[in-house]
């Protein structure tokens, strides 16, 4: 079977560094807080709840890190009988491969999503792009890649949106729609 996972590009590791760099900064002006010598002890905040809140917080940053790192690595896409099963962070998706009518090979950019980190139903992490995006001649599609442009492929079911896919190999993808009833475009 040639190579279904996806295509990757390198990871990007800033995410994590700022993420937790913040994370750093904030905890240590939590600790400071208790036992700052300027303030009056009124204003302190008690020396418990400020260790409690900053280990609070450091353990919500060490799991963050690990989505950041994570989310890349477990962004999959695998043949399994009759669908293809796509592995995303915390889920996994099967899709029947006999209700794919069409399968493109296509040219796609991602292009920066200003706000993508504020709510938009998708992540725009470097090197795990998931959930929704309008393409230009497309209109609204589902995507799952771990690269941010690049040559993809677009399936088209008979029932419901798109779902854009970029593995190694796009043709290995559009030859398993083409064995299961679909057409292929390449």
């Amino acid at each position: 079977m040639r190579e279904l996972s996806p295509r990757r590009e390198p990871p990007g590791r800033w995410p994590a560094l700022v993420l937790t760099g913040v994370g750093i900064v904030a905890a240590g002006g939590l600790l400071w807080a208790a036992v700052d010598p300027s303030s009056p002890p009124s204003e302190r905040l008690p020396a418990g709840l400020a260790v409690a809140v900053a280990a609070a917080e450091l353990a919500a940053v060490a799991l963050g890190v690990w989505a950041l790192s994570a989310a890349p690595r477990r962004l999959d896409y695998r043949l399994r009988g009759r669908g293809l099963v796509v592995t995303q962070l915390l889920s996994q998706r099967r899709v029947p491969l006999t209700s794919v009518a069409s399968a493109e090979v296509l040219p796609y950019d991602l292009g920066v999503v200003p706000g993508a980190h504020l709510g938009w139903p998708r992540s725009y992490l470097p090197g795990y792009y998931v959930g929704w995006w309008r393409m230009a001649g497309v209109g609204r599609v589902r995507v799952a890649v771990a690269a941010r442009s690049g040559t993809g492929v677009l399936l088209r079911f008979r029932d419901g949106p798109p779902l854009l896919l970029a593995p190694r190999e796009p043709e290995a993808l559009t030859s398993l729609v083409e064995r299961f009833g679909g057409t292929a475009g390449r």
